[in-house]
């Protein structure tokens, strides 16, 4: 078979098939451009692999796939450079990255005067060699004067990053240049090399590079050229100047990551344990790395359950004790190399970023831990952002993955010395109370018991917030930091006040979200309830904390437990708080009852919470107590009440700047009127409330009262108003998933029905 007839043989079983090539290309993971050149002729002799891709690709019978693979024969130029590696036998995944990378040989075909360059960066161990190496035996047989390959030992243990000049002679040796014409310097070699490459297609992969100055004596010139690059730092310097194309790998998603662990220990056992295989992927993190070790621990030991490798993993879970092997793979070597490469600031940066709890943490954050000044420690992150040791992932936000953060936790531990480490945690929770305690007191600036937290430790960075807009955003990204550091600040211990003063600013300030976590919101209270009993300061506050407790307790359905925790509490010694620890358990009591439906209890209860505040003379707490006792006036149908009781509270409310509270208040009134049919009238006071919740950053209770407009325009008979109440009330909910949701999408079902 002449060597066109190959290519004449594609196009003919392509055309059978009614196949474009950009569907082949799809179908194949083959390129636009590679499957031209063979139709053409320019490539008669495909490697192997690309010949069954392009069969597979095609879907040919068992006759038609002989007869297509028989064509392929194998004829590498006379003396064609073949310095690639072996392709990873178990290679897994990065499909999308594979086709985006495929994508720049099509546009080389576009552009025949440009060198292709691609940069693939990462982090450490997420598999940029395994993907440079799988995607350049895929397209080897495109270069027929062959590849080049080096490892430039960029983060080499040692230290020993290979020089420029010392490559280039490497590569002129290896393109039959004798020893005595190789010239002595670097930018005569790189000159030499250019020219030995003109007229030919090589491909170049360079590995592990250090920074772009080590790589461009090493890229070639000549239009149908191409270099791979790979690099743990962003090399944003050869895009510019060389108009590189960079691809940054992520860790594994969790079907690439299942994918791996079962070709590795057999799709049989991974099937056998899929909870087990599921906790094993999260605990790697879905790092390439991580998953290899420990699939090859789990491989030599076959009479292991996964549960019983899973189970080891959680033991060491925050250390890296579960990820080397006895022939020395160990990802603290492997991210020490970046490590080593930052600047001695940047290093400790990236240290004390370990002790940070997660899940990512801002620039502020970042500066309370070093103690310098945020400017200076954005140009820090940058450099540990270029070295992929961390992530921003949206603006202002960065993060670590989880072995990379034990990692940094570890070396901060060896080098900073525990008394460090303590004072950076310190100054860094500093930051998280005293910048949530800022964002309640702008969210709510009149609270019936206000707390003073001690003075920040000097370097921690306290977020300034110009309206409540502003407060509530932070509250709402920086809840789940919040409960990590509190737990983790419970493990370390002495940390007692901000146990307790970060829920009690929490609950004030990020409330909405607070209720809507469930198990994880009761855990966080508990720990705070707890923490305020042991703190000598806390003794005036003990009450109100247990009370939140109570309430998380009967969101989960424990009523009959809160019922009884709070009894307890008005059974309590007296002490010098007594009458306003009564009052707040009063009104704890009165919303349990009334929340279980038993509104006379409640009435009760609240009345004795409002004659307490009276008596204690605090101001903020009878007017929020007013507009508790009209509104199980107005469960009770007692309207007149629940208008004259939520009239004065919502005077006393606006006075003392309490707009929650005066918020419920408004609604209170429209449930009133409402019931009364006057919709107009109802509308109204629910638009009111509306207005007053929307600056206050209480999502659930901004949607509860759309929900009661939305129920107000239907009983007027407009079904469009109420529509688009509900409709706005189901998005503020979806998010926090919250259990109303489903309601609010019944009724939106009766709209559409009506519609």
């Amino acid at each position: 078979m002449a060597e066109r007839e190959f290519g004449s043989l594609l196009r003919e079983l392509r055309a059978d098939a009614r196949m474009t090539i950009e569907e082949l290309s799809e179908a194949s993971g083959v390129s636009v451009r590679a499957i031209g050149d063979m139709e053409r002729g320019k490539v008669s002799s495909p490697q192997r692999r690309t010949a069954e891709a392009l069969a597979d690709g095609l879907k040919l019978a068992v006759q038609d796939r002989e007869r297509f693979l028989a064509a392929v024969k194998t004829r590498p130029r006379a003396g064609a450079l073949a310095q690639l590696p072996a392709d990873l036998p178990v290679f897994t995944g990065r499909r999308a990255e594979l086709r985006e990378a495929l994508a720049l040989l099509d546009r080389q075909g576009q552009e025949a005067q440009a060198v292709v360059i691609g940069a693939i960066g990462g982090m450490a161990g997420v598999g940029k060699t395994a993907l440079a190496l799988h995607w350049a035996h895929r397209i080897a047989d495109l270069y027929p004067d062959g590849q080049l390959w080096v490892d430039l030992r960029g983060f080499d243990r040692g230290g020993q990053v290979l020089d420029p000049g010392q490559v280039l002679g490497g590569f002129l040796r290896a393109l039959g240049v004798a020893d005595s014409r190789i010239p002595a310097g670097t930018d005569d070699r790189a000159a030499l090399f250019r020219s030995k490459l003109s007229g030919r297609r090589v491909l170049v992969v360079l590995d592990n590079a250090r920074d772009s100055e080590q790589v461009r004596p090493l890229l070639p010139a000549t239009a149908g050229c191409l270099a791979i690059v790979t690099s743990r730092n962003q090399l944003t310097g050869l895009a510019a100047t060389h108009g590189a194309r960079t691809l940054t790998l992520d860790v594994w998603t969790t079907e690439e990551a299942k994918e791996a662990l079962a070709r590795r220990l057999g799709a049989d056992r991974v099937a056998a344990e899929p909870e087990a295989t599921a906790q094993i992927l999260e605990l790697c993190g879905h790092l390439p790395l991580a998953v290899a070790v420990v699939a090859a621990r789990a491989a030599a030991r076959p009479s292991f359950a996964l549960t019983d490798v899973a189970a080891e993993l959680r033991e060491a879970h925050g250390t890296l004790d579960a990820f080397h092997t006895l022939d020395g793979v160990d990802p603290r070597a492997v991210f020490s190399w970046s490590y080593q490469a930052l600047s001695p600031a940047a290093a400790r940066l990236f240290r004390l970023l370990g002790l940070h709890p997660g899940p990512d943490l801002t620039l502020s954050a970042a500066a309370s831990l070093v103690a310098l000044p945020p400017r200076r420690v954005r140009v820090l992150l940058d450099e540990c952002s270029a070295a992929h040791l961390v992530t921003e992932h949206a603006p202002g936000r960065w993060r670590l993955h989880d072995l990379l953060r034990a990692y940094a936790a570890e070396s901060a531990e060896e080098h900073d010395g525990p008394t460090e480490c303590r004072q950076a945690f310190h100054r860094f929770v500093d930051h998280l109370l005293h910048s949530a305690h800022a964002a309640d007191q702008v969210i709510n600036p009149v609270v019936s018991t206000p707390i003073e937290p001690a003075p920040p430790r000097p370097g921690a960075v306290v977020e300034v917030f110009h309206n409540r807009e502003q407060a509530a955003a932070w509250a709402a990204r920086e809840l789940r930091v919040v409960w990590a550091a509190q737990q983790q600040a419970e493990i370390l211990g002495g940390f007692d006040s901000h146990l307790w003063q970060l829920a009690w600013t929490t609950v004030d300030a990020f409330s909405g979200h607070v209720w809507s976590l469930g198990g994880e919101s009761l855990a966080f209270l508990i720990r705070a309830a707890e923490a305020v009993r042991r703190d000598p300061g806390g003794a005036r506050y003990a009450s109100a904390v247990v009370g939140w407790v109570a309430i998380q307790e009967h969101q989960l359905g424990r009523s009959q437990e809160a019922k009884a925790r709070l009894e307890a509490l008005l059974r309590a010694p007296d002490s010098p708080a007594r009458s306003l620890d009564q009052a707040r358990i009063h009104h704890d009591l009165g919303w349990l009852h009334g929340a279980l439906g038993e509104y006379d209890d409640a009435l009760r209860h609240s009345l004795a919470a409002l004659s307490l505040y009276h008596e204690v003379g605090n101001l903020p707490g009878r007017a929020r107590e007013l507009a508790s006792v009209a509104w199980y006036h107005a469960l009770l149908g007692h309207y007149d009440e629940a208008v004259t009781y939520g009239e004065q509270a919502i005077a006393r409310l606006a006075e003392q700047h309490m707009a929650a509270a005066e918020a419920s208040a408004w609604d209170t009134l429209g449930y009133v009127h409402h019931h009364r049919k006057d919709h107009l009238q109802a509308v109204a006071c629910y638009r009111r409330s509306l207005d007053l919740y929307r600056h206050t950053g209480r999502p659930a209770l901004e949607a509860e009262v759309l929900e009661h407009l939305g129920d107000a325009h239907h009983a007027m008979g407009a079904a469009s108003a109420a529509g688009s109440a509900w409709q706005q009330a189901l998005d503020l909910l979806i998010p926090l998933d919250h259990s109303s949701a489903d309601r609010l999408r019944v009724k939106l079902s009766t709209v559409a029905a009506i519609g």
